[in-house]
């Protein structure tokens, strides 16, 4: 690879890495990159040359800040018009006024200066190779998928099985755990799609209002202050459905599939709620606290 593309190569890895959750410090991006101090900073330099935003958090890792629209408080930024222009693609079939408008957002994506627009180009195309998999019924290979649970980073070998309505994540069988599993593709470096065919047998599971599955519906019944009430609603709106108030109380009885999602909601608001059942759930509460 000659000096020129190397360098390409190296600031190309590096945006990828900057745009994918964690924040990573420069030792971090020293040794994913395979490169020197020295070269790490000449690349964060060039990139806020081209405009993009880098901002630093109190532990000294970086990522990039996307906070700013491009041209005023109402217009849609880059990964807005590619959401968008991913709806469309996957539900506007053959209508005419949904090409009419496919055609006006590859004009205004083809204006978005490179800085701005290749890290949404990057996560489209994942998105395209992850569906792709779906729909040929493909295994494929996470490649340098980014665990915030295991503080890992690995390839993983799975059974694409959906992805959410969101598009933020994927609902997959991880065929090295044997177990369904929910990647977040932000979070997912590349995909290889393999010359292998999917277990027929695998499908995907229902999911819970928190976006997590599970082998069987798990029933909670909780006590919410206002303020957990107001969080609820807003991070979780399908939540309404299981809200009731019954005299000076708010009562959430739901279900869910795995105590994961709705235990992260709970113990983020210490003193806020009040399990009330089942004590399965209590028990995994104290479980995670002791933990801490």
């Amino acid at each position: 690879m000659m000096a020129d593309q190397k360098k390409l190569h190296k600031v190309l890895m590096l945006i990828r890495l900057l745009n994918t959750p964690p924040a990573k410090n420069v030792s971090q991006l020293i040794r994913l990159l395979g490169s020197t101090k020295s070269r790490v900073y000449e690349y964060l330099q060039l990139l806020e040359k081209v405009g993009y935003r880098i901002k630093t958090d109190r532990n000294h890792r970086k990522s990039f800040d996307f906070v700013t629209p491009r041209s005023g408080e109402g217009a849609l930024g880059a990964d807005e018009l590619h959401y968008l222009q991913d709806l469309l693609q996957r539900f506007g079939g053959q209508d005419l006024h949904a090409k009419n408008i496919l055609y006006k957002f590859d004009l205004n994506l083809s204006l978005i200066p490179i800085a701005d627009a290749l890290p949404q180009l990057h996560r489209g195309r994942i998105i395209q190779l992850l569906r792709v998999g779906i729909n040929t019924s493909s295994r494929l290979v996470l490649r340098n998928y980014r665990s915030l649970t295991s503080q890992t980073v690995k390839d993983r070998y799975v059974e694409a099985l959906e992805i959410t309505p969101d598009a933020r994540y994927l609902i997959a069988w991880d065929l090295d755990k044997d177990d369904q599993r929910q990647f977040k593709i932000d979070r997912i470096e590349d995909v290889d799609l393999l010359d292998e065919k999917m277990n027929p047998k695998h499908v995907a599971s229902p999911m819970d209002i928190f976006g997590l599955t599970g082998t069987a519906w798990l029933s909670v019944r909780m006590e919410l202050s206002p303020t957990a009430h107001h969080l609820l609603l807003e991070e979780f709106p399908l939540s309404q459905s299981s809200i009731s108030k019954k005299g000076d109380k708010i009562l959430f009885e739901g279900q869910v599939r795995h105590w994961k999602g709705i235990g992260r909601f709970v113990l983020g608001l210490p003193g806020e709620i009040k399990v009330l059942e089942p004590p399965a759930f209590k028990t995994y509460l104290q479980e995670k606290i002791e933990e801490f």
